[in-house]
């Protein structure tokens, strides 16, 4: 499993203050709202995360990463079931690149009953996977790191 040691933690922190201090100028800034999602997630703060994370998804329907970030928040909250439903989304953005059968075979109905079936062994094998995404995302968005 992936550690985030305690001096980045701090450096988290200071990146959120960062944000912060720009969204009082630019409330309305999206990239630093996404930005500020993922510091969230990073330093734990799954409420403010989620948040954040929602309005990013409204702006940027169609960003996989930010579902797998909003899946790892609902998983850390202990909420499974959301976290594999966003999960899924994250799933069929990526597949839907390469016209797959997973696309058409998972509508927002048919995830919206997605739930954890396969017990204690699912939410290991889902807490890695999202771990990876977790990390990927913050290379992908914050690659001064």
């Amino acid at each position: 499993m992936y550690e985030i040691k305690r001096k980045s933690i701090e450096a988290f922190h200071r990146l959120l203050k960062t944000c912060n201090k720009k969204l009082k100028s630019e409330p309305e800034n999206m990239q630093v709202i996404r930005i500020r999602g993922i510091l969230n997630n990073i330093v734990q703060l799954y409420d403010e995360a989620i948040s954040d994370l929602n309005r990013t998804i409204n702006h940027f329907p169609n960003d996989a990463t930010i579902y797998y970030l909003r899946s790892h928040c609902y998983f850390s909250k202990g909420l499974y079931d959301l976290a594999k439903q966003d999960y899924l989304r994250a799933l069929k953005i990526e597949f839907k690149k390469e016209e797959s059968e997973f696309v058409e075979g998972y509508s927002e109905a048919i995830i919206l009953q997605a739930s954890i079936s396969g017990g204690e062994e699912e939410i290991k094998n889902m807490q890695k996977i999202l771990e990876y995404e977790k990390i990927a995302a913050l290379l992908k968005y914050i690659p001064i790191l």
